[in-house]
């Protein structure tokens, strides 16, 4: 198209870096990245920092926040940001900084400096620092303030890299340099980095003549980069094509394209747009082309936790590229990619790789076992087949047996107790001796921040589901999301909390969309967002569709099944519902929870419903609520009043009150006062059901 920069493929710009690397020696890339490349190492954008800052200044300011939510309340003039726009506010990152810190500078680069420590270079890093050693590419231009390029050339090339982090250091940069060059044009974290309106609108004295003089050799590969600062965008904008080495090559996520300055920079200078899936993965398939091995065993060599770190990276890799049920065949380099490195690597890592790339549970287990056949000793093979064992062929006891002997090998072992923990919690309720495990892994303090944030994420959901001790289980839900930004599971249960015990359905809300952002193909995260949807929102055309996606993704799911059942009968699609409510009863009479006493209630509405005997259901239903199980909260109330027209008044009062005993154990007694309840006898669970119930 006329006036549009020039778009390649990310297989043409693959080749276009091999070719340039193998032909011609006299041509090399310098990489520029923003904060893009450090978010998948856990660092927040600045448009999240935005969102957090605006939140602050709005609870600082506002005292009626109900009425006047941060939406409306973040104008112009409010924030005293002169044509601030709530719906751009991502570009207003450096006046949000000076709003929120205003007269106290050092407050904000305290909280700078606070988000980014013990941060860990990601998968992509390791690449990077790799082709910064190993080959003439040796060059980072950033507007970051962290140490990610640093860190990972230390942990993962053994080289120590020259910072330049403040503008006094330009005059030690040259177009070719012994060593990798990390150029922080906007300063270094702990040199009064550059962060307000002037700040980052203007490069310091020395930057301009440096930049020019590299620019001249080195091919920009921009990753990560919004071009939202003045400093170096004015610096691209001003330079003429003849002052560049050559065409700058700009790499933006797949499916949010630059915005108008950067198209416009890159028309004026020839520049090629290159649509990436993301940092790590456009770095695995540079990876894969370069030939670089894998390294974990010589990472273990130097630090467990950054083996530790280096293998969880990778392993989000190789689940993110899986080919998901009914999604476009959208990563097949990168699997391809994965499959090869996987392929080569050895040790109880290599067995790890080799199980979690099989897809038949069987095959899954016998490669396992074999494993542990050859490393008897590794904890960490152990631990991950007893989380094999719990997840997919529900072994339990063997699972405990696991983890016990692991934490036998490893008795400090934080991810090992987190593991113990949440099979004693969530499925041997054994809520005393998995709280015990919770606090005992915090107390060690580990290092890895994703296992200290899961560790406060599930002892949080003890605590409001088991304890009722909801404040501190909402401080631990807060404390373990500022760990985990990323961590869906836990951003899920805190948003189920706050709907359903703070009644704080717009944080809520928000949390839900942006777990399954992290997670599209995560079926419990769709399912507990259709519920949310449902009860709270009223929104059932959205409910429907996600529980059907969640249906397609894992049809063995219990809980979605019930929750299906309950929505369609609530909705009156009777026929769906029975149908459901088949397929739902298998699956929840295995683990005897609330969801099978739900689902007997459905059926026993369903039979009542056709005029039919709803004495199976209701005997199933009587042996559920005299053995007893966990009660969690629901809600019956679209149920309740959708029966109210299909079922007599004695019904309607017995199944209100049967919906009242399922989620409230002091309701059960109330029952015996229906003298239809007191004759049923109750069915054992594994009992067939008759023909047509």
């Amino acid at each position: 198209m006329a006036g549009q920069p020039e778009k390649w493929t990310l297989d043409g710009f693959l080749s276009h870096f091999i070719e340039i690397e193998n032909n011609m020696r006299d041509r090399s890339f310098a990489f520029l990245l923003g904060a893009g490349a450090s978010k998948p190492s856990g660092i927040p954008t600045g448009a999240e920092l935005v969102e957090v800052w605006l939140n602050e200044l709005h609870e600082r300011h506002e005292p009626d926040r109900k009425a006047r939510p941060l939406e409306k309340w973040a104008t112009a003039d409010a924030l005293e940001i002169p044509k601030f726009e709530y719906s751009r506010r991502a570009t207003f990152y450096p006046q949000v900084f000076e709003r929120r810190f205003r007269d106290d500078r050092d407050a904000g680069y305290a909280y700078l400096e606070q988000i980014m420590e013990g941060a860990e270079p990601s998968f992509g890093y390791s690449v990077l620092a790799q082709i910064l050693v190993k080959t003439r590419h040796s060059i980072v231009i950033t507007t970051n303030f962290d140490d990610l390029v640093a860190d990972a050339l230390s942990m993962f090339a053994h080289k120590h890299p020259l910072v330049c982090g403040h503008e006094s250091l330009t005059g030690f940069i040259r177009p070719q340099m012994r060593r990798p060059l990390v150029a922080k044009i906007h300063r270094d974290l702990l040199l009064e980095p550059k962060n307000d309106s002037a700040g980052v609108s203007e490069l310091g004295e020395g930057w301009k003549e440096a930049l020019r003089k590299l620019l001249e050799h080195y091919v920009i590969i921009a990753i990560g980069y919004g071009g939202n600062d003045g400093s170096l965008m004015g610096l691209l904008e001003q330079i003429e094509p003849k002052g560049l080495a050559g065409k700058i090559l700009w790499c933006y996520r797949e499916g949010s394209g630059p915005d108008q300055r950067v198209l416009e920079l890159l028309t004026a200078k020839k520049g090629i747009m290159i649509p990436i899936a993301g940092f790590d993965e456009l770095m695995l398939l540079l990876n894969e082309k370069l030939g670089f091995p894998l390294q974990a065993d010589e990472i273990e060599k130097q630090a467990k936790v950054r083996a530790t770190v280096y293998r969880g990276s990778f392993e989000e890799i190789q689940e993110r590229v899986k080919p998901k049920p009914g999604a476009a065949e959208a990563k097949k380099e990168e699997s391809e990619a994965v499959a090869k490195l996987v392929e080569g690597q050895s040790g109880w890592w290599g067995w790890e790789l080799k199980a979690t790339s099989e897809s038949d549970p069987e095959k899954r287990e016998q490669i396992y076992r074999a494993g542990l056949k050859e490393f008897k000793d590794s904890c960490e093979l152990m631990c991950n087949f007893a989380n094999f064992l719990v997840s997919v062929r529900k072994k339990h006891d063997e699972a405990e047996e696991l983890y016990r002997r692991a934490l036998e090998l490893a008795p400090d072992s934080a991810l090992v107790m987190l593991n113990l923990a949440n099979l004693l919690n969530y499925v041997c309720k054994k809520h005393d001796e998995a709280e015990e495990f919770y606090r005992r892994a915090l107390g060690l303090q580990p290092s890895d921040a994703r296992v200290m944030g899961r560790l406060m994420g599930n002892l949080a959901n003890l605590l409001t589901n088991v304890r009722k001790k909801h404040d501190e289980a909402e401080q631990l839900y807060r404390r373990a999301l500022g760990l985990g930004p990323d961590e869906a599971h836990i951003m899920t249960n805190f948003a189920r909390f706050l709907a359903r015990v703070r009644n704080n359905h717009d944080e809520a809300e928000e949390l839900y969309t942006r777990a399954l952002k992290l997670a599209p193909y995560d079926a419990d995260i769709m399912g507990s967002f259709a519920n949310f949807l449902t009860m709270f929102r009223k929104n059932y055309d959205e409910a429907e569709k996600l529980y059907r996606r969640a249906l397609e993704l894992a049809p063995e799911s219990a809980v979605n099944t019930a929750n299906f059942t309950s929505f369609n009968l609530a909705r009156g699609k009777i026929l769906e519902a029975k149908e459901m409510a088949g397929r739902a009863w298998p699956l929840c009479a295995k683990d005897r929870g609330q969801a099978a006493a739900e689902v007997a209630l459905y059926r026993g509405i369903i039979s009542r419903i056709e005029q039919r005997d709803d004495t199976p259901a209701l005997g199933r239903l009587k042996t559920m609520l005299v053995k007893g199980f966990q009660r969690q909260e629901w809600s019956f109330d679209d149920l309740l009043a959708m029966a109210t027209d299909k079922l007599s008044a004695d019904d309607n009062r017995l199944y209100a009150a049967l919906a009242a005993a399922i989620l409230d154990v002091d309701k059960v007694a109330a029952l015996e006062e229906f003298p239809r309840w007191k004759t049923v006898e109750p069915i054992a669970l594994d009992v067939p059901w008759p023909d047509g119930q």
